[in-house]
């Protein structure tokens, strides 16, 4: 196996190219808002025993209600949407299809940060729901939609092969690689339009599942991989860890998504990161809700080993997966990685609880 570089070296050789900005290891501001009081290293988790119901059918009542609750609970207001978007903001939503068919971030759940946003204020053109492919978001029943009127839902890569939204001018720049797997031998990943044009603020709506490579692909990954192209050079296991932590932490990145989400209505613990067996998806029941997404990633790792060893399966770390990652995100001062210093909240609904 290839030494891993120290960091010293990664800083230089695996440095992002920013337009007009230069990128270093706490560069930028925080995740979310710069005046937001909410801070770095605080979850709240909300669950309701019947979000999901038989045959996988969930209840878009609840799963509204327990967003609204949650962000009443981040924000501990009872307009929390003024703390994250204004209503002339275009709000991009940052699903994950890539468990498609199986498990993708739920319509109900989209539906519902939709109805929350036009409720503000937010105009429903203004609203954008896109992943990187639209084959993937086609497999998941979603219905495109690019003209003047209703949520705009399409991907950076369109099913046209002639129309892929990307930025010439913003890209990461990197030769930390696998150049075999360079897209036509460029060290450099070009970022979608659909984030850096179509988008004042950005809402990662990341799924809780495991992943082959990474250990788990949660809401850093949702953004690192999402978000630009030539990544596939990326893929091994002494780049994907430093990759994700370097590309989240670019300053651009940073301060547009401000804020981050994981859909645990369902969730894999095993064969992720697109499942096949319908055996390894459960139902969690649960969201999870931050802005401080080192701190959600690791909270949510913690939930799958958990499931993992009631499913009698090894935990993350002892499956030889590069699952370093959050700690690496961690170390650029990105967020909180040390369960012992996240503060969750746990908020548990269900019947009478509204």
């Amino acid at each position: 196996m290839a030494k891993r570089m120290n960091r010293r070296e990664f800083m230089i050789k695996g440095s992002s190219a920013v337009i007009g900005a230069g990128l270093a290891a706490n560069a930028g501001p925080v995740f979310g808002r710069p005046d937001s009081d909410i801070g770095i290293g605080r979850v709240v988790e909300v669950a309701h025993p019947g979000a999901v119901l038989a045959d996988r059918v969930v209840d878009p009542a609840i799963t509204r209600k327990m967003l609204r609750r949650g962000m009443e609970a981040l924000t501990g207001s009872s307009n929390p949407w003024r703390k994250f978007v204004s209503p002339s903001d275009r709000v991009g939503l940052k699903i994950n299809t890539l468990g498609r068919p199986l498990l993708y971030t739920h319509h109900e759940l989209i539906a519902a940060m939709v109805a929350e946003l036009e409720d503000f204020g937010v105009k429903k053109n203004s609203i954008i729901v896109w992943d990187r492919f639209e084959t993937q978001m086609r497999d998941c029943r979603f219905e495109f939609n690019t003209s003047a009127s209703g949520v705009c839902v399409y991907g950076t890569d369109a099913l046209d092969e002639n129309v892929r939204r990307y930025d010439p001018d913003v890209a990461y720049v990197s030769d930390f690689d696998n150049p075999d797997q360079r897209q036509n031998g460029s060290t450099a990943s070009r970022l979608s339009s659909v984030f850096t044009g179509d988008c004042d603020k950005v809402i990662n709506m990341a799924i809780l599942k495991d992943h082959g490579l990474s250990g788990v692909t949660l809401t850093l990954k949702n953004l690192a991989y999402g978000l630009c192209d030539n990544n596939r050079r990326f893929h091994g296991p002494k780049h994907i860890g430093p990759f994700i932590a370097d590309f989240c932490a670019r300053p651009d990145v940073r301060k547009k998504v401000v804020l981050h989400l994981i859909d645990g209505l369902e969730a894999c613990y095993d064969q992720g990161p697109a499942p096949k067996n319908p055996k390894v998806i459960y139902a969690a029941d649960t969201l999870w809700l931050g802005t401080d997404p080192v701190a959600l990633d690791a909270v949510g790792r913690a939930v799958i080993d958990a499931k993992r060893k009631q499913e009698g399966l090894v935990p993350l770390k002892e499956t030889g997966r590069a699952w370093d990652h959050i700690e690496l995100a961690a170390e650029k001062g990105l967020g909180t990685a040390d369960l012992d210093r996240i503060k969750i909240e746990r908020i548990a609904l269900g019947a009478g609880a509204f």
